[in-house]
């Protein structure tokens, strides 16, 4: 099995390069959430490499396919994005049958994490939203993606977040699997 079907897998549990499980991470405050650049690519693993981390799992066609058939792995990512939201003032709600994405009570304390311009948070979230759908959670990444745009479009949001991050947001969620949001429209 792929290292990431392994990681995500909850009766196997594979520890990461440095050593950390699934578990431990998502037990994380937010503090070390913050400070901590080498879990995000393992937690949101994309069919790219990463400029910042050149030894980070990629998703191959296996782990692809684990994901897409398998829901235990699903529902593992669903609960790194349920911490992530959480850090970022979000919750994600299914109550109705359909993946929401609200803001939490303490929202306005946790957007001190991201809601800036040029913010690496951003990039983390463009990661985030992809991840998610490629491996099977596109109604989760329409949710968050849909709060994204609601927080954007808030004075608080329009004055704080740039365009250009909205833009890779965007990218990120609505365009085709295998184009990634960094790609210029020239090249999709």
């Amino acid at each position: 099995q792929p290292f990431l079907v392994r990681f995500y897998d909850p009766n196997i549990s594979e520890r990461d390069s440095r050593g950390r499980t699934l578990n431990q991470i998502i037990g994380w405050n937010d503090q070390k959430l913050e400070w901590s650049h080498d879990y995000i690519q393992t937690l949101f693993p994309l069919p790219e490499g990463s400029l910042f981390n050149w030894d980070v799992p990629l998703i191959d066609e296996p782990t692809f396919e684990a994901f897409r058939s398998r829901s235990d792995l699903r529902d593992s990512l669903r609960r790194s994005l349920t911490r992530m939201l959480s850090f970022y003032g979000f919750e994600l709600n299914s109550s109705s049958g359909k993946p929401e994405v609200d803001l939490k009570a303490d929202h306005e304390a946790r957007f001190r994490n991201w809601v800036m311009r040029s913010n690496h948070n951003h990039l983390r979230i463009t990661r985030i939203i992809r991840s998610l759908r490629v491996l099977g959670l596109e109604a989760e990444a329409r949710a968050f993606f849909e709060a994204l745009e609601e927080v954007y479009e808030t004075g608080l949001g329009r004055s704080r977040i740039g365009p250009t991050s909205m833009m890779y947001w965007t990218r990120a969620a609505e365009r085709p699997l295998y184009l990634a949001p960094d790609e210029d429209d020239d090249d999709a």
